[in-house]
């Protein structure tokens, strides 16, 4: 697995760039006698001994392009005592090569002969990392899906609620007048009233408490007003990124908000939703059966699990969140083959379980006069 890893490493894939990977991973697949299917730089393939239950394992294939720092070429993985450093190794090609190698021994075993109880959906989706033409376009072909494995570094921990992001635009307005004839008192400076609503925001009420996210929250990442030295505003932007939870829509909070400023608000982006798996769910409870350590927590990140709405969905993998788009991004290999071995441990406690749900229903309905 780490060769493997250290291969696709070398391979380059930033957003929109995946082509070369997906043509190897294709050529892999298919040398194991696998049917790939593709749309543009995203690839799946299938495995099954029934139509369902259906589990999606999916994780991405490209990266961010790689920033200042680096100690080697991003491009040239270096392996020193079972550390692999180069770029996408931590976000997301460990991932990538744990998911394929837990599907490959679950393929390898219906070949065998050995039961697996229903089908595998193995993904592997392109800009990610700026929620493009990936797991969003392909979807509908997966489908139906009963559960979903998104594959991102968690340390093994599995995320079963995801914050969304809502940014809203904010405009305030004033009126154009010379600073010298206009004592401040009196001026109506847009600039000062877009800070008087940004000030506000101190004080607002960002909602419930979510027990695996925390509260809602917001910050400030652009301003721009004025239009010279010596002539006061008369119109001021800013823009809010909020990482919301599910405790509110994206619709409620923007009306709340609206309530509160005196800005003109509106809409950025609001199609990145936050996203929650309930703990009964049956994935879940297979990830506690597979991982009776692992306790379920909530990751502030995006990742494509933000597609899945309607499918219940679990984030986990191997690494470590901190170490994506940093210089010497690395995952050791010890992580590596404890997250195959994670994913393999999932796949088989889910379809068990669907499988003893199953025979449940059928004994309680035999059972019925």
């Amino acid at each position: 697995m780490i060769d493997r890893l250290a291969r696709y490493v070398a391979i380059p894939s930033v957003s929109r760039a995946e082509g070369p990977l997906a043509d190897a991973i294709t050529a892999d697949l298919a040398a194991a006698g696998l049917t790939v299917q593709r749309r543009g730089h995203n690839l799946w393939c299938t495995v099954g001994d029934r139509p369902r239950p259906r589990l999606l394992l999916n994780s991405h294939l490209d990266t961010v392009p790689p920033g200042q720092g680096w100690s080697h070429d991003p491009w040239q993985p270096r392996l020193h005592d079972g550390c692999l450093s180069g770029l996408g190794a931590n976000d997301a090609k460990g991932c990538v090569v744990a998911l394929l190698e837990a599907f490959l021994r679950l393929h390898a075993d219906l070949r065998a002969g050995r039961p697996l109880g229903g089908t595998l959906v193995l993904a592997l989706t392109a800009e990610e990392e700026i929620s493009g033409q990936g797991l969003g376009v392909v979807l509908p072909q997966l489908q139906p899906l009963d559960a979903a494995l998104v594959g991102e570094p968690t340390g093994l921990v599995p995320m079963t609620a995801q914050r969304g992001l809502l940014v809203v635009r904010g405009r305030a307005r004033g009126r154009t007048a010379h600073p010298a004839n206009t004592p401040p008192d009196t001026a109506d400076n847009a600039i000062m009233a877009a800070a008087r609503d940004l000030l506000a925001l101190r004080d607002f009420d960002w909602g419930p408490t979510h027990p695996l996210l925390g509260r809602c929250h917001a910050h400030v990442t652009r301003i721009d007003g004025g239009v010279a030295n010596n002539v006061i505003p008369d119109v001021c932007e800013f823009t809010l990124d909020i990482r919301t939870t599910p405790c509110e829509t994206h619709a409620a909070l923007l009306a709340r908000l609206r309530s509160a400023l005196r800005s003109e608000l509106s809409v950025h982006s609001d199609r990145l939703v936050p996203v929650e798996t309930p703990a009964d769910a049956p994935l879940v409870q297979a990830v506690r059966r597979a991982l009776p350590d692992a306790a379920p927590a909530g990751s502030p990140t995006m990742s494509d699990m933000v597609f899945l709405t309607g499918v219940p969905a679990v984030k986990l993998g191997p690494g470590q969140s901190a170490r994506s788009h940093t210089p010497d991004e690395y995952l050791l290999e010890r992580e590596l083959l404890a997250g195959a071995d994670a994913y393999e441990r999932i796949a088989r406690a889910f379809f068990g379980g669907a499988a003893e749900s199953a025979a449940a229903q059928l004994n309680t309905a035999e059972a019925r006069p």
